[in-house]
């Protein structure tokens, strides 16, 4: 089976490090390159996680720095304990000792791989957009080349930093509004939906029994998030993990085909993605947008993503 070319664009803290360990043992993804965004943790912390886990886990995948701020100056990173101080909750992965960043940066390395693959990567996009709407706008013929884009952020209702924005899009909804202009066939994993995705004690217990590397780092970042529930803080959530679900076990998912934009003036709804569920717009639909998701087969379909590192070879 051709594997399908992702690029992963994130702001690693805890769940994206295991959204990009389910891509990089997947039957069905190559891993072309990890782009770094700054967001819910520090850039200089994200770059060095993207490059450490890579090293760590003996992964042969670029790994490019990208935006440090936001379009409209402001400082991307909000760091607000969820993940931990540098971004793998109370873990410390070994330094890499000879892995080096690409001397690229994330819109050059996201341009130039999509003209390789010729129309056929695809995009995971967990963080805020910036790296993105970087790219579409440094290269106008961007939009012709990526088959598709997979993103954790937004919401159809609610929101984690006011009542109606997500953290994702709320801290640069200038760039979010770039991406979703863009024509781009694209797919919504909305706050409302990921708030439901949440990994259970079960679920670690049967990553340590599988022993690998991987395996165990998944599960001692589950255990993390396991006491932090329990201190009255975030649930075991894959946020960014449903993004990739999205792609490789839709069946996990409900969606709904809808225009959807984003506000980036109001002064109480800034950073509000406007996803228009009734059509009252009178405008063509641009997003599919999770509405529901299948917990138990989303918790089987991850376990087992990670689980696939035995069959791979990894230790």
């Amino acid at each position: 089976m051709q594997k399908r070319p992702f690029i992963i664009d994130c702001d690693t803290g805890t769940d994206d490090a295991i959204a990009i360990i389910a891509a990089l043992y997947s039957d069905e993804v190559e891993v072309r390159a990890i782009t770094s965004v700054n967001g819910n943790v520090e850039h200089k912390y994200v770059c060095q996680n993207n490059l450490d886990l890579m090293e760590y886990l003996d992964q042969d995948v670029p790994v490019a720095k990208g935006a440090v701020k936001a379009f409209r100056d402001m400082n991307l990173h909000s760091n607000d304990g969820t993940h931990g101080a540098t971004g793998l909750g109370t873990l410390t992965l070994p330094k890499a000792q000879h892995k080096q960043f690409d001397p690229r940066i994330a819109a050059q390395v996201i341009y130039e791989t999509a003209v390789e693959e010729k129309g056929e990567l695809e995009l995971l996009v967990i963080g805020p957009m910036t790296n993105i709407a970087i790219a579409l706008l440094q290269y106008p013929e961007l939009p012709g080349l990526i088959k598709h884009i997979w993103f954790m952020g937004g919401a159809a209702v609610g929101g984690n930093v006011n009542t109606t924005a997500e953290f994702n899009i709320w801290v640069d909804p200038e760039a979010a509004h770039v991406v979703m202009e863009s024509g781009i066939p694209m797919t919504m994993a909305g706050l409302d939906v990921t708030l439901k995705a949440a990994m259970i004690e079960e679920d670690a217990a049967e990553l340590r029994a599988c022993g690998t590397r991987a395996a165990n780092f998944v599960a001692d970042l589950l255990e993390f998030m396991f006491r932090r529930r329990d201190s009255g803080l975030e649930d075991a959530l894959m946020h960014d993990a449903l993004a990739l679900g999205a792609a490789l076990c839709p069946e996990c998912l409900t969606c709904k085909d809808c225009f959807v934009d984003v506000e980036c003036f109001g002064q109480y709804t800034r950073g509000h993605t406007a996803v228009d569920l009734k059509g009252r717009s009178g405008k063509p639909a641009n997003v599919s947008v999770a509405l529901g998701i299948d917990v138990p087969r989303f918790r089987r379909w991850l376990v087992d993503a990670v689980k696939n590192s035995a069959k791979l070879g990894d230790k």
